[in-house]
């Protein structure tokens, strides 16, 4: 506020929608000339209130850069996409998008996030990234701005924050290819003087203190054998969390996200005598779901997932835009996204289940 903006935008998630309103109506009242937009994935109508100006839905930046033309004169309100009950666009090409740290400061970060896609392949009820069509940003296009982010930033963690990465293993080992090109680049830059790196010096030979560490998501049944080893080959500490959310057939059906639990288990199995670090997801509170179902999944990762050293457990959060948003009763439509009880299980349930996961992860800690 200092510096006395025309435009102040927020994103909203599960966790700060409630924070984003009183920011808004404190920003209001220190300068109610000043032009509120809400965006990101937990938006909605109700959100539009005498404190904000813009709701902002799907993909923003079209939208922001329309709202911007509208303010300075350049465009008519009616023709702003994405925003209030307007027509709303996807981008076709993600290539036509700017590539975010171009404009960030060139400083230390300990995480860098970056989309190598957007969509996904498969139409999960509880998730957000059902909605649309998988589109993909060009290798080419990826390969220039992760060169630049490697020349230009510090950085020790890498996040791809695609739904599953894996998706198509042709194109997630050319992105990783590019990843481990750079990064050996840069360890060769940093750590061998420029006068021995005119000698015979190779930088898969250049060891440092501070490997970096890369981390995405995948769907484990597309996963196999050779993936795996292929994915061992990497320089990086390669990280990957696995979406599995129940081994309850039911549950997994009313989800609408088939799992070949067989296949499953084959992937686990390798990961196991692999050296690939994985955590692999369930999610409590899910329809048709209860405690002894969920009792149920923690016993199949307890034989197959040996590796895995905790049981990570999320509470079913009711994303907006996706379908089990709409077949859900709120008992209050301003306040969390948090399930408290579905036709299987009452909020005693759920917070059994929260008890459990919490100590069976203090007795695995010495196991």
């Amino acid at each position: 506020m200092l510096q006395k903006p025309d435009v102040v935008a927020f994103s909203c998630y599960i966790w700060s929608g409630e924070m984003v309103q009183d920011f808004a109506r404190t920003i209001k009242q220190i300068n109610p000339h000043i032009k509120i937009i809400l965006g990101g994935v937990e938006v909605h109508q109700d959100l539009l209130t005498e404190n904000v100006d813009f709701i902002v839905n799907g993909e923003g930046e079209v939208a922001f850069k329309e709202i911007i033309d509208y303010l300075k004169g350049e465009r008519k309100f009616e023709d702003i996409h994405n925003i209030n009950n307007h027509k709303t666009i996807e981008i076709e090409n993600l290539d036509d998008l700017p590539f975010p740290y171009k404009y960030a400061d060139k400083k230390d970060h300990k995480v860098v996030r970056i989309e190598t896609s957007r969509g996904c392949l498969f139409h999960c009820n509880f998730c957000h990234y059902a909605q649309g069509k998988l589109r993909n940003f060009s290798l080419e296009y990826l390969n220039e701005n992760l060169q630049y982010l490697f020349h230009n930033f510090q950085f020790r963690n890498l996040t791809l924050i695609d739904a599953n990465f894996n998706s198509d293993k042709n194109r997630m080992f050319a992105v990783l290819d590019m990843i481990e090109k750079f990064y050996q680049e840069k360890a060769l830059q940093d750590v061998v003087p420029q006068d021995v790196r005119l000698q015979n010096v190779f930088p898969q030979d250049v060891h440092h203190q501070d490997a970096l560490h890369v981390h995405c998501e995948f769907r484990p049944e597309l996963l196999d054998e050779n993936m795996i080893k292929k994915l061992e080959t990497y320089s990086f500490n390669l990280a990957v969390e696995l979406g599995f959310q129940s081994s309850d057939e039911e549950v997994l059906k009313l989800a609408n996200r088939p799992t070949n639990l067989e296949k499953v288990k084959e992937v686990l199995a390798l990961l196991n005598k692999s050296t690939i670090a994985y955590k692999i997801d369930l999610m409590y509170g899910l329809p048709g779901d209860n405690f002894y179902k969920f009792l149920n999944s923690c016993r199949f990762l307890l034989q197959y997932a040996t590796r895995n050293k905790k049981i990570t457990a999320h509470h079913h959060m009711v994303l907006n835009n996706t379908t089990f948003h709409n077949d859900v009763e709120r008992f209050n439509p301003h306040h969390s996204s948090m399930v408290l009880k579905t036709d299987t299980q009452d909020v005693l349930d759920l917070y059994l289940t929260k008890l459990f996961v919490d100590q069976l992860n203090e007795e695995l800690k010495f196991s």
